[in-house]
């Protein structure tokens, strides 16, 4: 079981079903994450799996939908094995009056090999304030 946690959130000023629905396509996050070089889904025995190839080399990974609801969903990366790996990532929008919204993104995950606590949650809370940086982006708010 992954043993640390990191959060990014910002509100920004729009509907969470404006938000919803340039952030919220599990099967192509491409719509706000265009660096990703390509993405596919496909229905397995063991659920959802969508596998990104990230750049800059092509290098595939895997990951398994793990739950979903009107604006948010929940997803665990997949190992070499073909087994969920110790990495969980949920993306999510808060309705917030006045038509405002959140976008909240989480991972839970274990530090790498010699890499102290501290900085393994350092390190995921940057790449989620990257993602949120690129989802306003999308949403023509950066």
């Amino acid at each position: 079981m992954p043993a640390l946690n990191a959060v990014a959130t910002e509100e920004v000023p729009m509907s969470a079903d404006a938000v919803w629905k340039v952030i919220g396509d599990y099967d192509d996050i491409r719509k706000w994450a265009p660096a990703i070089l390509a993405t596919k889904s496909e229905q397995t025995s063991a659920g959802k799996v969508r596998t990104l190839t990230m750049p800059p080399d092509g290098k595939l990974v895997a990951e398994l939908l793990r739950a979903e609801s009107p604006y948010s969903y929940t997803y665990s990366v997949i190992g070499a094995d073909g087994k969920a790996a110790d990495a969980t990532g949920t993306v999510a929008v808060v309705a917030i009056d006045g038509g405002k919204s959140r976008i909240e993104l989480s991972g839970t995950f274990d530090a790498a090999a010699g890499q102290s606590a501290e900085d393994a949650i350092a390190g995921k809370t940057k790449f989620l304030r990257g993602n949120l940086k690129a989802m306003k982006r999308a949403l023509g708010l950066a």
